[in-house]
């Protein structure tokens, strides 16, 4: 199996858990397995001592050249024996658990990096909130409790079928007999306890997007009347308490059928092993001995049997591990391109659909050449900020290509792209740090003058000076501690800070004040002195200034283009959106 998905490495539990091991943790990984299974030959021949010991108990025979004292000697030393493989043991299994906690979310991460943004949707914050809090724990948990405790048990039922087989060939081949009806025992419970999860997971997952959901639409929802009640909080919790009463019984079940089968083979072992005595084919001590380790194996067994079943549980949780690591990335090449056209921007017959069969855009062409302000206007859902994420190659084009630099944006790796373009948002997120820290994001060597330079110009100057630690005073998480037009101020700030060749700018001026706004127009003008701009625009100072307009209907086609005065003597969807902003810019209240 390849590093990226267990799926892909066999379908045994060890190589599924193996695969979320670090190269740096699999030494641990096979101590622990190594470990284990010694500690399950140890347990077993200790259980196999009681046989030869239990004929020497009279003190009058021996056993295989060894009296009573001699057999407890073994037993002794198989005893210290055990003590030092179990505790090496656990140290290797907690050792392999914490490398799997902390490759997993490392590697999650990574993975998550290089994903589309077509692959995140509502529910993903929800589902990723609880990977990372619960599944993860939950599959370290299952290499420190379950995995290793699986392999000895299993490692002890086979010493102890093989000893007794040689022992009375009767007796070990009623407890080979007994393997596999517990293991169709087995089936049916791993079916039952399975069944149980298909039904709770997808409950789970809903309830946990409702969450979500509740604490991110407060505003919204209280604005309504409806934060102390939430209905669609409150069907998913009713939802999820009726599939976990649903999965419980099915768990029960599981365990009864399984506890079940295991006594009723007990109790045939000790009437057959009573049968033996009696009859005098077999020793009475030695009988009443094997009744002893025939307790002790079926417990042991069923042990095995809770254990596959907790481990087996897992299944479900790293097939949706392997949903992640098996989501298609954009491919990017290896080695930088060599750029030959620095804040140059070209489509050429763009086409996109986020859903097959629904065009969002269709045949865009047009350049943007260094130092030029191009501005795209039309109405709402025409596919502008599209566009701008193309470019950024968020997603890749459905059909034609896109070039930034240059070069076509799909033969120049993510980092190299990324360090062409600064982006402006409306959706700005900020993250729980502090107002200069996330400034400092736009290019982390910046100094604390240049940091302080952007702001300034940006307009978050203002800002610092109504906080009480000004520019180490804390955004919280999101930035909710700004306002929407804060926020934004500071995102144009990271992007005065990095001086990329190329600016996005997705509605900038929106949430946005007039005196705030003239902030933003003279962070656009200083921004043309040395950056190319594709703005977003609805606001007449920055349409009039552009160097080029490209008009889009709400078919996601161009319709026009040219500059403002080109445009405005022309009858067309440029002249009529003009007009309307412009009536608009002259509304007073009387």
């Amino acid at each position: 199996m390849s590093r990226t998905s267990s799926r892909h490495g066999g379908n045994s539990l060890i190589s599924r858990y193996r695969v979320l091991i670090s190269e740096h943790g699999q030494s641990s990984f096979t101590a622990d397995i190594a470990l284990s299974a010694a500690s399950g030959i140890v347990t077993g021949l200790s259980l196999l001592v009681l046989l030869p010991a239990s004929i020497t108990l009279s003190g009058e025979t021996s056993s295989f050249g060894l009296g009573f004292w001699g057999w407890m000697i073994v037993l002794a030393i198989l005893g210290i024996a055990s003590a030092v493989i179990e505790y090496s043991g656990a140290i290797a299994s907690y050792e392999s658990a914490l490398d799997i906690i902390r490759n997993l979310l490392r590697r999650v991460g990574d993975k998550l990096a290089q994903l589309p943004i077509g692959w995140f949707h509502e529910s993903s914050a929800g589902n990723l909130s609880r990977f990372a809090s619960q599944d993860v724990m939950t599959l370290g948990q299952s290499v420190a409790h379950l995995l290793g405790k699986l392999i000895q048990n299993a490692c002890c039922v086979g010493v102890v079928i093989i000893g007794v087989l040689v022992w009375d060939w009767r007796l070990g081949l009623m407890l080979a007999l007994s393997i596999p009806v517990m293991l169709l025992a087995l089936r049916v419970s791993q079916y039952c306890i399975t069944r149980g999860k298909h039904i709770t997971d997808p409950v789970e997952q809903e309830i946990s997007d409702r969450i979500v959901e509740f604490a991110r639409c407060q505003g919204a929802l209280r604005a309504c009347g409806r934060s102390t009640s939430f209905t669609e909080l409150d069907e998913a919790s009713t939802q999820s308490t009726k599939a976990q009463k649903t999965s419980l019984w099915w768990g029960t079940l599981a365990n009864l059928l399984n506890g079940t089968v295991g006594q009723l083979i007990v109790v045939l072992m000790v009437v057959l092993s009573a049968r033996f005595a009696i009859g005098g084919s077999l020793n009475p001590i030695a009988a009443i001995a094997f009744i002893g380790l025939s307790l002790r194996f079926m417990q042991t067994l069923e042990e095995l049997g809770g254990k596959l079943l907790g481990v087996e549980d897992n299944r479900v949780m790293l097939d949706h591990l392997d949903d992640i690591f098996d989501a298609p990335t954009l491919t990017e090449p290896s080695k930088p391109a060599t750029l030959n056209d620095s804040g140059a921007i070209s489509l050429r017959d763009v086409g996109f659909s986020y859903v097959p069969g629904h065009p969002v855009l269709q045949n865009i062409s047009f350049d943007v050449r260094p130092g030029q302000l191009v501005a795209l206007v039309g109405p709402s859902g025409g596919g502008k900020s599209t566009i701008e994420k193309l470019i950024a190659r968020f997603y890749d084009v459905s059909t034609g290509d896109i070039s930034v630099g240059g070069v076509d944006v799909k033969d120049q790796p993510v980092e190299q792209l990324m360090r062409q373009l600064s982006i402006v948002f409306q959706d700005v997120y900020l993250f729980d740090d502090t107002l200069a820290a996330n400034i400092r994001v736009g290019r982390p060597d910046a100094s604390d003058t240049e940091i302080h330079e952007a702001g300034e110009l940006a307009g978050v100057s203002e800002i610092v000076d109504r906080l009480p630690d000004g520019w180490n005073s804390m955004v919280g998480e999101g930035g909710h501690a700004l306002s929407g037009g804060e926020r934004q101020r500071v995102s144009i700030a990271r992007a005065l800070l990095k001086q990329a060749p190329i600016v996005l700018l997705d509605e900038a001026t929106s949430a946005l004040d007039a005196e705030n706004e003239r902030h933003i127009m003279d962070c656009v003008d200083r921004l043309r002195q040395s950056s190319s701009l594709l703005v977003i625009a609805h606001k007449l100072n920055t349409i009039r200034s552009a160097d080029l307009i490209i008009v889009l209907d709400a078919n996601g086609r161009v319709v026009q283009r040219g500059t403002h005065e080109e445009l405005i003597g022309e009858p067309g969807q440029y002249a009529s959106f003009y007009a309307a902003r412009h009536r608009a810019s002259q509304w007073r209240i009387a």
